[in-house]
């Protein structure tokens, strides 16, 4: 099997056809092991647009940048409406494969390549909102917030509104709670006070 820096330096040229000419320079960024075994990674640079590129047994990580904003492939294709006429990932033995279906991805994200990257910062702040999302769920459940939100409904089920406050009291993230769960509170609040 071939070194990942090899394929991917042969994958860079399949993208330079198209990046090149639209005045995008290909950076080398380095190659190493890790867990998952040897990678390489590199990036495509004009100015403040950087189109970042991951490889390991495969083109993994896509990632389109233009200043400080940043999204994923999947992401920004979805915001542009073009994930229907998507080629990359893609499923072949052949790991040159996806970098042939990026290359006709890119053809279809002139808001990145020669555009105003308007779509792309809407797909960057879409992303951030639900990876925070994401990420704060993980954090709840983390912490047992989940945990104590399953034993506070079952409280409540049993009548038992002191129990249901007190684990209220004890949630670390009370602001996740869905609306549902808030009104629980609310009821055992004025059933326990009375």
């Amino acid at each position: 099997m071939s070194r990942p820096k090899d394929v991917l330096l042969d994958g860079v040229r399949i993208l330079e056809r198209l990046l090149v000419p639209r005045g995008f320079q290909f950076r080398f960024g380095g190659e190493g092991n890790g867990s998952g075994g040897s990678f390489a990674w590199g990036e495509f640079v004009r100015e403040d647009r950087r189109l970042e590129l991951h490889f390991r047994q495969s083109l993994g990580l896509v990632r389109y940048h233009i200043g400080d904003q940043n999204v994923s492939h999947e992401f920004y294709m979805r915001e542009l409406g073009a994930e229907d006429q998507c080629r990359y990932p893609g499923f072949s033995e052949d790991p040159r494969r996806a970098f042939d279906g990026l290359a006709h991805d890119l053809s279809l994200a002139e808001d990145f390549l020669i555009g105003s990257g308007a779509s792309l910062r809407q797909a960057a702040e879409k992303e951030a909102v639900i990876t925070a999302a994401r990420d704060a769920d993980a954090a709840a459940g983390y912490v047992g917030d989940k945990d104590k939100l399953n034993r506070m409904r079952s409280c409540f089920r049993k009548g038992r509104y002191d129990e249901v406050v007190a684990l209220a009291r004890e949630l670390k993230y009370p602001t996740r709670m869905s609306e549902s769960e808030r009104r629980i509170v609310e009821i055992a609040q004025e059933k326990s006070s009375s």
